[in-house]
């Protein structure tokens, strides 16, 4: 326990140092920013309950577990002060305690039996939130891919617009990469 807390307290520095030397903070999205995603689910919704923030991309609900939001990636918590900025975001998006609605796609399930969703809460994607604000990556697994296009100019937005972990060089190494070893 006090190993997790001092993980913690350490994340919860770094992320406060990175956010004083240049500004970048998770932020509720503007109504402007809200408009240009999708407007709603392609599929059925289950709700759950977020209990827990687990990372960037992972949040932990009420009855149903882990679930991972598809479509999109974030630096590890080891990652630091990235992941705790992912993390961050994410809770921002959908606090604990929050009721959100999980829409499936194909696959139902990840190899580490994580429930793989999109997560919407108030009529708002959280996943492609992630990535318009620059706090995740695009990141395709086929057959997940019912917003692959939306997510790619979310993406190419993001970095244009130099926000979120774009303007600190948060994905000089993408995650993908650096838990493959490709990075320094």
């Amino acid at each position: 326990m006090r190993t997790v807390l001092m993980l913690g307290l350490s994340l919860s520095a770094s992320a406060s140092a990175i956010r004083a030397q240049t500004d970048t903070i998770p932020t509720p999205p503007t109504e402007a920013l809200i408009e240009q995603g999708p407007a709603e689910p392609i599929r059925e919704t289950s709700a759950c309950t977020v209990q827990r923030i687990i990372d960037g991309d992972t949040i932990e609900c009420a009855v149903v577990g882990r679930v991972r939001l598809i479509g999109m990636d974030t630096p590890e918590l080891s990652q630091e002060p990235y992941g705790a900025l992912a993390a961050e975001a994410l809770a921002v998006l959908a606090p604990v305690g929050s009721r959100v609605e999980l829409e499936r796609d194909v696959e139902l399930r990840d190899q580490y039996d994580r429930m793989l969703a999109y997560v919407w809460i108030d009529g708002l994607q959280v996943n492609w939130v992630l990535v318009r604000q620059g706090w995740a990556l695009l990141a395709t697994y086929p057959p997940n891919v019912q917003y692959v296009d939306w997510y790619t100019e979310a993406q190419r937005r993001a970095r244009e617009d130099g926000v979120g972990l774009w303007a600190v060089g948060g994905f000089d190494c993408p995650p993908a990469d650096r838990r493959r070893g490709r990075c320094d």
